[in-house]
């Protein structure tokens, strides 16, 4: 306490000295000129974006793969650029969000919010209470890269103006095929062709049957009882890929035919706990998925013990010794099942929402909008998600590659150069650059996905914005709901629950509120249908 109260006091007394402080004539300085507009230091076009070097405080979530983000060359880049300085507050991911409330509560607030996992709750609140300043106005004036993006796709407005008209957040724009199906389920190939099974499964059966072959017929061929036919990290790895072979778009709630509901009281879904009720109670199912880490996961399918299972690539699972042996390992596509007939993948955003806000402690915000912008033009963007080091291979610029040291994990490389890499950032990841990547001799998924699944994808909800009473209801009702669902999905799975009790399971849903949240769903739902 005495340390926050000092720190509290150091804070006062420096505002008070600033105040007393400030002349037009010191160094540096960007103070508005008289009657309004552009501040002195400030340049409306062209670079640098200050004549006179300014430094902006920055927080943001540091993942544990980041280098230290002072050195990194995203920002190194940007200030000879621009002539902005930016100091650093990077705590680590795992306590960054309680960092980031506690600097809201204590008012000891950064300029700018990077990476800053922004919830639209922050963004409607803090937004509301002052914290965080509105962005439309410096938006039209000095960010013409951002306002072409937005007046080319008009849902990009739509998912980050907030109820009372104003945008607090920058988001991340994904034109990419992999924006839109968020997971793959992979087939391990070797036990396929081990089995002499030549046909991908199209149907929740037909998948229960390979699983079954993977279980009691030695595909590793080492003579032992080890294999394991289907595995993932936590339930929300499969639920991608499965629920949607049984008309579901995830366990959230969803719009169907102008109506939200909420899926994991519906029909079917009690029909996908079923199937994988079954496959747990066979032994299907990795029993230890609930709990394990991708690191565990990943263990197993190193020892050639996984025959079905969720990740980005095979390789990041199984021993593939050559780039090319990837295409050995079929991904699977979507499924049916008995009580749905439509193939269906689940999309999701291509907004990633609340990367980027300007606090009202900034008194730089025209200069920290033209920063910012610069980040979603082609340059900009290239430079924030591979840093300096790509490269083109030929001089018309159709293939590039990106150009790390040798011996040198290219993501951990990539980590050192930009926050990017298990982070969110205001930029624009475009579709026409990332298919010029030269992937060797190794699988184009990007492609892949957006063949074999994006003609089957489809949204559940929009990126909408509730208001503060309508999120202060749902930020009781719905976590009391989802904690209850969270726990009778996995007791129904592995049988400790049976579905004799699925209308007692259903009766306590309905008693939690679930008619007041899914009207809070749908007058969200009809008022983003309404904006223009």
């Amino acid at each position: 306490m005495k340390k926050w109260l000092k720190t509290s006091m150091v804070a006062i007394v420096s505002s008070a000295v600033l105040l007393a402080g400030c002349s037009s004539d010191k160094a540096g300085d960007t103070s508005t000129s008289e009657g309004g507009g552009a501040p002195s230091n400030f340049n409306a076009e062209g670079y640098p974006i200050v004549s006179d070097k300014v430094t902006l405080k920055m927080m943001g979530s540091k993942a544990a793969i980041h280098g230290p983000w002072e050195d990194m060359i995203l920002f190194k880049k940007m200030e000879e650029m621009t002539n902005i300085h930016f100091e650093f507050d990077t705590p680590p991911q795992a306590n960054y969000l309680e960092t980031k409330n506690l600097a809201f509560a204590s008012r000891q607030l950064p300029d700018v919010f990077f990476n800053s996992q922004l919830t639209p709750d922050d963004e409607v609140t803090y937004g509301g209470q002052g914290y965080l300043i509105p962005l439309e106005g410096l938006i039209e004036k000095y960010a013409p890269n951002f306002s072409k993006l937005m007046n080319d796709n008009p849902e990009i407005k739509k998912s980050i103006t907030t109820m009372d008209g104003h945008i607090y957040a920058l988001p991340l724009i994904i034109d990419q095929p992999r924006a839109f199906v968020p997971n793959r389920m992979w087939l391990n190939g070797d036990w396929m062709a081990s089995l002499g099974v030549t046909a991908e499964p199209a149907t929740t059966d037909e998948l229960y049957e390979l699983l079954k072959r993977f279980k009691n017929e030695d595909p590793n061929k080492n003579g032992k009882d080890d294999e394991i036919p289907m595995s993932g990290v936590k339930l929300d790895s499969l639920q991608v890929a499965l629920l949607p072979a049984f008309g579901l778009l995830g366990r959230e709630v969803e719009v169907k035919d102008g109506k939200a509901r909420f899926n994991p009281v519906q029909s079917q879904y009690k029909e996908y706990l079923t199937y994988l009720n079954k496959l747990f109670s066979e032994k299907l199912l990795d029993n230890e998925m609930f709990v394990q880490t991708s690191q565990q996961m990943n263990a197993k399918g190193n020892a050639n013990q996984l025959g079905a299972f969720s990740g980005s690539a095979p390789d990041l699972v199984l021993k593939v010794d050559k780039p090319e042996d990837n295409l050995k390992h079929p991904m699977l596509g979507p499924l049916t099942s008995p009580v749905n007939s439509e193939k269906l993948a689940m999309r999701a955003s291509n907004i990633r929402r609340g990367t980027f806000a300007i606090t009202s402690e900034n008194k730089y915000p025209e200069a920290t909008m033209r920063w910012v912008d610069y980040l979603y033009s082609t340059e900009g963007s290239q430079l924030a998600y591979l840093g300096n080091s790509f490269k083109w291979l030929d001089d018309a610029k159709t293939k590039w590659t990106f150009d790390s040291p040798e011996g040198e994990n290219p993501e951990e490389y990539r980590a050192k150069l930009t926050p990017d890499v298990g982070g969110q950032l205001p930029l624009i990841k475009e579709r026409e650059f990332d298919a010029k990547r030269d992937n060797g001799k190794g699988p184009d998924y990007n492609k892949m996905v957006d063949e074999e699944l994006n003609p089957y994808a489809k949204r559940e909800y929009p990126d909408v914005y509730f208001s503060n009473e309508e999120q202060k209801r749902l930020n009781v009702i719905k976590t009391d709901i989802k904690t209850y669902v969270d726990q009778m999905e996995a007791k129904f799975i592995v049988g400790q629950e049976p579905f004799t009790k699925w209308d007692d399971y259903l009766n306590t849903i309905n008693k939690m509120g679930l008619d007041e949240m899914l009207k809070i769903y749908q007058d969200a739902y009809e008022r983003w249908n309404a904006l223009k």
